[in-house]
């Protein structure tokens, strides 16, 4: 359906959709292809016999994800850039997808913990090199946190503070006990710091004091198992195997990433042989994907799709009602037949199975006459509301959103609410994430895209659902719920998993009592591959472990799990 609210006259969605994907794919499919051995300086090379190859990734980023410390392009960066050239303290097993991944030894090979719950000891892992040749040992620690969490070091780098708030909050001090050994001191007993340790990636301390964080970027050094060989912002980043890496050479030889923001052009390439990999393809190319031999990988993972409403002002301050009867309107099983099942409807902020997730609480359906009668007792009548939704129209994880509001816009014009739809670039609303519908530039805005990484960890959930962010800011949204803020640090103290995970199982309850979000989608991270990439496991995390992957020609079993 058109943005402004009128039908085609004889083809559905569906088929206007498809019509437009065949017409960019013949459009674009023969130039792909040249494009990016250009770019990428040539035919790629393939392996054999279980190793080597060029793994060619079409990414739906609209930017290659700067290689800092942590990357942008939200976690993406993470999946594709960070986790591949730089390593954390600790790492997640990825290797798997019986189980959501937990942090595992990286450059800390053991640890322990304080009596009163407070000091946290870290062993580092002995004879690591950067990828410049810079020995890593405690002071690459020290003068790596220096430069997150200390305002007065002459390497602060600000923009990563900003993006690794969240995960530093609980910092109180930081210590070099010899070169092999470093301590790590919380504000309060801080169950969770494992998880933080792995988002805080290392860079070579020499190239970071060589070029400045200004000029970092392109000369990024980490310790990780692939060294950037190439980036060119904008166009492509060459990711080459680290052959000292101190868990073992990985199995490819190099990656290649291009950001494409546009689903049908990721398909087009990958059709051409432009790329091994596109993520998140085009719903409508699926079955023709599947008939052509292609692997499509999809599977539940913490990811969904959790609009936000402004609770700065009216109409949703204050305003329970309203915000259940836009959840009651939401008609979930007509997005999964769009989106052609790539997703299912969003219950709660987690999905079913999930340890934080409550299988005694329902949650929300599709119920047009409760939404309007909310709607009545909410104060507004069938005609009365007009709402402003700020949107991606792409970019890493957002699945379908053009399709998606349209739809969204027919459910909520059913029961007498009209939205104007916003759409933005995927960095803009990552922006108003980060600065606040308090702002004057966003205040307009009534409801808030958001595609959270929706309990991939437990810190995780801080930046969305607390009343304050890190730094003391009220919540970008101006959600602030003291039974969800209790019941995290409650959580956040527990060293106990199961008394930990009940604390947040409660504030999930509270969040959903109070319709602090539109509780929308559940995505099931659909991408597709060549035959000949061979190794990959489809994890339960954003993340990806590509030290095992390999690509050529070798016949083997299908992996395909769509």
């Amino acid at each position: 359906m058109p943005r402004d609210g009128t039908r085609q006259p004889s083809l559905s969605r569906r088929a206007w959709s498809a019509v437009v994907w065949r017409l960019i794919v013949l459009i674009t499919l023969a130039g792909l292809t040249s494009a990016c051995m250009s770019v990428a300086g040539g035919a790629p090379s393939s392996g054999k016999n279980g190793a080597g190859g060029t793994l060619r990734i079409a990414m739906s980023a609209g930017n290659i994800p700067f290689p800092a410390t942590p990357p942008d392009q939200g976690y993406e960066g993470y999946r594709f850039v960070g986790n591949n050239i730089y390593d954390g303290l600790t790492k997640y097993n990825l290797d798997q997808n019986a189980a959501i991944p937990t942090p595992q030894p990286a450059l800390a090979t053991s640890w322990t913990v304080s009596p009163d719950q407070l000091t946290w000891t870290f062993n580092l892992r002995r004879g690591v090199t950067f990828h410049d040749g810079t020995p890593f040992n405690a002071d690459a620690v020290i003068f790596q946190l220096n430069r997150e969490d200390d305002p007065h070091f002459k390497y602060y780098d600000t923009l990563a503070a900003a993006r690794l708030a969240t995960y530093l909050i609980f910092f109180k001090s930081w210590k070099k006990i010899d070169d092999h050994t470093v301590s790590i001191t919380t504000t309060q007993p801080y169950a969770w710091l494992l998880y933080d340790l792995a988002h805080v990636y290392f860079p070579s301390p020499t190239v970071v004091q060589t070029y400045g964080n200004a000029n970092y970027n392109q000369h990024a050094a980490g310790t990780g198992p692939f060294v950037m060989t190439k980036y060119i912002d904008g166009q492509v980043m060459e990711l080459t195997a680290n052959d000292h890496y101190w868990g073992g050479r990985p199995k490819l030889d190099k990656i290649v990433l291009y950001p494409q923001p546009v689903a049908a052009s990721r398909v087009a390439m990958l059709q051409s042989n432009g790329v091994d990999w596109a993520e998140v393809p085009s719903p409508d190319a699926i079955n023709q994907l599947k008939s052509q031999g292609y692997q499509l990988f999809m599977g539940e993972y913490p990811h969904g799709i959790m609009p936000r409403f402004n609770l700065f002002r009216a109409p949703f301050k204050g305003n329970v009602k309203l915000r259940q009867a836009l959840n009651f309107a939401l008609n979930r099983q007509g997005i999964t037949a769009l989106v052609n099942n790539v997703g299912y409807p969003a219950k709660q902020y987690v999905y079913p199975g999930h340890p934080n997730y409550d299988p005694a609480f329902p949650g929300y359906t599709y119920d047009p006459a409760k939404a309007k009668q909310l709607l009545a007792e909410a104060g507004y009548q069938p005609g009365q509301l007009h709402l402003k939704f700020a949107y991606p129209t792409g970019g890493s994880g957002n699945m379908f959103p053009d399709p998606m509001m349209q739809q969204l816009q027919a459910d909520f014009k059913a029961i007498g609410v009209d939205v104007e739809l916003m759409p933005m670039e995927w960095s803009t609303i990552l922006s108003i994430g980060l600065t606040g519908l308090d702002k004057p530039e966003w205040s307009n805005i009534d409801i808030l895209w958001s595609s959270p990484a929706a309990g991939q960890e437990p810190d995780g959930y801080m930046l969305n659902l607390l009343c304050q962010r890190p730094g003391g800011q009220p919540n970008a949204t101006g959600m602030c719920n003291p039974d969800v803020d209790k019941n995290y640090f409650a959580a956040s103290r527990e060293f106990d998993p199961v008394k930990s995970n009940a604390y947040l199982q409660k504030m999930m309850d509270a969040a959903l009592t109070d319709a602090d979000f539109l509780f929308w989608m559940h995505d099931l991270n659909l991408r597709v591959m060549s035959p000949d990439v061979h190794g990959y496991v489809q994890p339960k995390s954003w993340w990806v472990d590509f030290s095992k992957i390999w690509v050529g020609e070798q016949c083997c079993a299908s992996q395909s799990s769509g």
